[in-house]
Parts: structure tokens; C-alpha cells; sequence
């Protein structure tokens, strides 16, 4: 594999909890404070160009605005605020390669280049750090000062001709990152090729070797460990060859000197992606290219896979033209209930294999789940294509949204054991009333939890997107609120273990009772703690609206730091 990635766990349990919390989401940018007067309040219409960009889209506070000049130092504090954030990482690799390519960005965009002004490094700051993320494995685009020039160019002049034009930096500052390295400018464009690209490796190419590793970093999918940290000690081992269909990278393949070593897709699990093997096939023949026995047992492997579907699709013929659905789950060896409503309780879901999908069938899963109400067993959807689960009501054991298509969960109410959201594109969930065990909403699209009464194991809403949890009563273990837009939790009466509520939008902890392990309030909003009477390790309160005071009816295991 291009990259072995192992996501860390939420086990903050095991960890002090006067460890270092990152502050990776970083505040929402705050409106100037000025220490005279304001005697004139700007209007959009003195803005333009990239000025104007950054007032709309940002909401700057330009009624508390004199000139230019307040608008510029206003920028250059909200860039600052990005610079001095720890970018973090769910694993070790990814958070060094964050810091040293953002070191890069920040290093040129706020010291070197005087000709940008604090708005425009507003705005290219913003973008490239939008969706680093602690539970995530992104990384900053390569910075080419070149393109990054073309980039600004660009929208200011649009700006000015059209002070309503859209854009979205990031993706026109990738397009043309990757139009820059096309072998043929002319004829190609980043959005639009559809070919292989071959990057040399220092042996082939040694005079251009830097520029090499960042083509790589470039045209590498997002998964792949080339993209960051193993773009330049595999091009030491050997050249790299990417296939890119539409100007998106779909296939690469990695050689040691002379062989074909390893041939990766999107997913990045040893598989060759079975719609382009007949591609490849005919790139590595009519190339005369030369394989290792690993290269080897991967295509002898997806030509089996590819064997076996040719059979389930001619059992299944029939079946899949008029979406017999019991059919398909019996052939997969899922038991299927039908109640008198035409509704039915299926054992368990996942992919019908470990080496393809319902999608490698020709099996639409949206009509596979549109009347399944509930899934007895486990419930696995973070490799499925199925965006609409509307009539599912229950999942008996553990429920896998995590990095799925899954939009609609509108009726589900019960989740037996655990349930994982992670970076899901789920967003409401108004009728959960329980979870199990443990609930993973970091960095989730969920908004609505409004029902939501019981978690029974860790609950984690770390830079989640909830906001409602008004009538949730109890978390039977760890809590953590860090950097959440989780408002409401009035009704909260105990916590198992520890609680991290730093950074949080959490106000109102009225009814809550006790916690299990240590508190950490420090630099949160929390208030109201009236009722508390018990935690059982330290109390952490520093750059909070607690004070000592607020505990003096609180039996407190360790001691009380501010």
C-alpha cells in the first residue's frame, strides 16, 4: 500500500487530563475592536477586487470600519489566529507533513511576500487549511508561488468586474497547480485529461528531482502516502506512473528500479480497482512493462474477482432487473423478514465481499435498502453507495457511517452497540433516542440529535456540528465536547467517566451531578454547574467563566487548576 494510515482511537480515558488538547478548528473570526470612536461605518460598495471577496465571505465587521487600513489589520489578525493554530492529525506522519508544508505557506504568504495584502493571506490561508482535520489524513496543496500568483490575479480581476463572482480558491488553485504539470499545456487541462502521467525518478531524472516529488505530491489521490511523506524516498526507489480520467487521479502505479512493485486506486487496500484492470492490463503490455511477483499476484487476484463477479452477475440476472431484493439477500446469506406492510427486518448489512461491492454488481443500493426498517445485527455503510435510508427505524448492534454517502436517517431510532458518524454526510438524526455503547460524532455533518436520551458508552462530538442534544440525561462513559457547537445540555444529569468541555460552545450544564475521572473546563464557555456534586479526579478551569467559588459544594477527588 501507498500509505498505512491506523486512525487513533478515542481512548482519552487513558490519558491525563491536563494532556495538551489541540486547538485544531480554529475560533470563529472575530470581529475588530476599535478604541476610538467610529464616526463612519463602510459599506461594501468602497470595497472591490479581493478587498470585496473577503468582506463577503468572511462577514467582516465593516460598520466598526474607517478606511482600508481597518479592514487590513482586521485580515491580518484572523490570518494570525490560522497561523498560530496546531493543525494536528490523526496520526503521527500526517501531523509532521501538516506542519512542515503549512510552515511553508505561512512562512511565504505572512513574512515573505510583502506584495499580498493581510486580506488576500486571509483568504489563501483559509482555503488550504479548511479541511485539515484531527480525524483526517489531509494535507496542504504543494505551494507553487507561480500558480498561487495566478490564483489571486484571477479573482481580483473578476472580483472587479463582477463584485458577485463565485469561486472557490482551492479547488481553481489545484486545477491550475495541476495544468502546471501537464506534459502538454496545449492540448491538456487539469480538469479535462484523461491519460497517464509518468513522473521519473531521480535516477531517470536527477537534474529535476525536487520538481519531480512535487508533480507526484500533486497528481497523487488524497489517500495515498505520495501526496505527503513517501513522494520522495519512492522516487528514489523508482519512477511512479499515474492514470488520471478527467484530470482525477484513478490509478497509480509504483516501481522499484526497472519492476512494477505495487498498483493502487482510490481506496488504497492492495486492490486493483476492477473497472480499470482492462486498462491497466493493456498500459502494462503495450508498454513492455516488467513486474515483481507482488504486482503479479495483484492482477492475478482482480482477474479471479472479476471471474467470480461475471458469475453472480448471471445468477443474480433476473433478480437485479426487478430488484428482488430477498433474492439478493438470501444469495448473499442475509435471513429477510417481511412484515404486512411491505417492510422488512434484514440479519445484518455490509458489502457482499471484502474484494467487491453491490456497486461492482450493478446493484443499485438505495432500491437494495428502500424498505428496510430494521438491520438486527451489524449495520456496515462505510463502503456503500446508498445515500437514502429514510424508513430505517433500528440497528441492533454496531452502525458504520463513517465516510459514507448515507444523507437521510431521518426515522432511525435505536443503534444497539456503537455508533460511528465520523466524517459522515448524515445530518439529521431527530428521532435517536439511544445508543449502546460508544457514539463518534467528530467531525460529523450531524446537526440534529434532538431526541438523543442515552449513550451507554464514550460520547465524542469533538468539532462535530451538533447543536442539539437539550434532552440527552446520561453518558455512561467518557465525554468529550472539544471545539463542538453543542449549546444545549440541560437535561444532562451524569458522566461516567472524564469530560473534556474546552473550547465548546457548551453553556448550560444545569442538571449535571457527577463525573467519573477528571473535568476539563478550561477555555470553555460552561456557566451554570448548580447541581454539581461529585468529580472524581481534577478540575481544570483555566480561561473559563468557573471559578473555586463555583465548587465549594463540589466533593472533588483531585484539585481544582486554574
Amino acid at each position: 500500500m501507498f500509505i498505512n494510515l491506523i486512525p487513533i482511537n478515542f481512548q482519552y480515558r487513558k490519558v491525563q487530563s491536563n494532556a495538551k488538547h489541540k486547538c485544531v478548528n480554529y475560533p470563529n473570526l472575530t470581529p475588530l475592536t476599535c478604541d476610538t470612536i467610529s464616526f463612519g461605518a463602510m459599506k461594501k460598495s468602497e470595497f472591490e477586487g479581493i478587498d470585496l471577496a473577503v468582506v463577503q465571505k468572511f462577514q467582516a465587521p465593516i460598520e466598526k470600519f474607517n478606511s482600508n487600513n481597518d479592514l487590513q489589520k482586521w485580515a491580518g489578525e484572523q490570518a494570525k489566529v490560522i497561523a498560530d493554530n496546531d493543525f494536528g492529525g490523526r496520526h503521527e506522519e500526517t501531523e509532521i507533513q501538516r506542519k512542515a508544508m503549512l510552515g511553508e505557506w505561512f512562512g511565504y504568504v505572512l513574512d515573505e511576500n510583502n506584495a499580498y495584502k493581510k486580506t488576500t493571506a486571509l483568504l489563501i490561508l483559509n482555503a488550504i487549511t479548511k479541511y485539515l482535520e484531527p480525524d483526517n489524513d489531509n494535507i496542504p496543496p504543494v505551494l507553487n508561488k507561480g500558480v498561487l500568483a495566478d490564483c489571486i490575479d484571477e479573482i481580483d480581476k473578476n472580483t472587479k468586474n463582477n463584485p458577485k463572482y463565485q469561486f472557490d480558491f482551492k479547488k481553481m488553485y489545484q486545477n491550475k497547480l495541476r495544468a502546471f504539470y501537464m506534459d502538454d499545456i496545449e492540448t491538456d487541462t487539469s480538469e479535462t485529461a484523461t491519460k497517464w502521467v509518468i513522473i521519473p525518478s531521480a535516477k531517470h531524472d536527477p537534474k529535476n528531482f525536487k520538481a519531480n516529488v512535487e508533480k507526484l505530491k500533486v497528481f497523487s489521490y488524497k489517500t495515498w502516502c505520495t501526496k505527503s511523506s513517501n513522494a520522495e524516498p519512492y522516487l528514489w526507489q523508482g519512477d511512479f506512473h499515474v492514470y488520471l480520467e478527467n484530470g482525477k487521479p484513478k490509478l497509480g502505479i509504483r516501481f522499484i528500479e526497472e519492476e512494477i512493485k505495487e498498483i493502487q486506486g482510490e481506496q488504497n487496500n492492495n486492490k486493483i480497482p476492477l473497472n480499470y484492470l482492462d486498462i491497466i492490463q493493456k498500459y502494462i503490455s503495450e508498454n513492455k512493462l516488467k513486474l515483481t511477483t507482488d504486482a503479479k499476484k495483484e492482477i492475478k487476484s482482480a482477474k479471479l474477482i472479476k471471474t467470480e463477479i461475471k458469475k453472480i452477475k448471471k445468477d443474480l440476472k433476473e433478480a437485479i432487473k426487478k430488484n428482488d431484493v430477498k433474492k439478493i439477500y438470501n444469495y448473499f446469506g442475509k435471513k429477510v423478514e417481511e412484515d404486512k406492510d411491505g417492510y422488512l427486518t434484514i440479519s445484518k448489512y455490509g458489502q457482499p465481499s471484502k474484494d467487491y461491492t453491490f456497486k461492482d454488481l450493478g446493484i443499485d443500493e438505495n432500491k437494495l435498502l428502500e424498505k428496510v426498517k430494521r438491520i438486527e445485527g451489524d449495520a456496515d455503510f462505510s463502503n456503500s453507495q446508498a445515500t437514502d435510508l429514510r424508513n430505517l427505524e433500528y440497528i441492533g448492534w454496531c452502525a458504520n457511517f463513517r465516510n459514507s454517502q448515507v444523507v437521510d436517517l431521518r426515522n432511525l431510532k435505536s443503534i444497539g452497540i456503537d455508533a460511528d458518524f465520523r466524517n459522515s454526510q448524515v445530518t439529521n438524526l431527530e428521532n435517536l433516542k439511544t445508543i449502546g455503547r460508544d457514539a463518534y460524532f467528530s467531525n460529523s455533518q450531524v446537526v440534529d440529535l434532538r431526541s438523543l436520551e442515552y449513550i451507554r458508552g464514550d460520547a465524542d462530538f469533538s468539532n462535530s456540528q451538533a447543536i442539539d442534544l437539550r434532552n440527552l440525561k446520561s453518558i455512561g462513559e467518557f465525554a468529550n465536547f472539544s471545539h463542538s457547537r453543542v449549546t444545549d445540555l440541560r437535561s444532562l444529569k451524569s458522566i461516567g467517566e472524564g469530560a473534556i468541555f474546552s473550547y465548546s460552545k457548551v453553556i448550560d450544564l444545569r442538571n449535571l451531578r457527577s463525573i467519573g475521572m477528571s473535568a476539563d473546563f478550561s477555555h470553555s464557555q460552561v456557566a451554570n454547574i448548580s447541581k454539581l456534586k461529585l468529580v472524581k479526579d481534577n478540575v481544570f478551569i483555566k480561561n473559563s467563566p468557573l471559578t473555586i467559588e463555583d465548587f465549594k459544594n463540589v466533593k472533588v477527588g483531585g484539585k481544582i487548576l486554574n
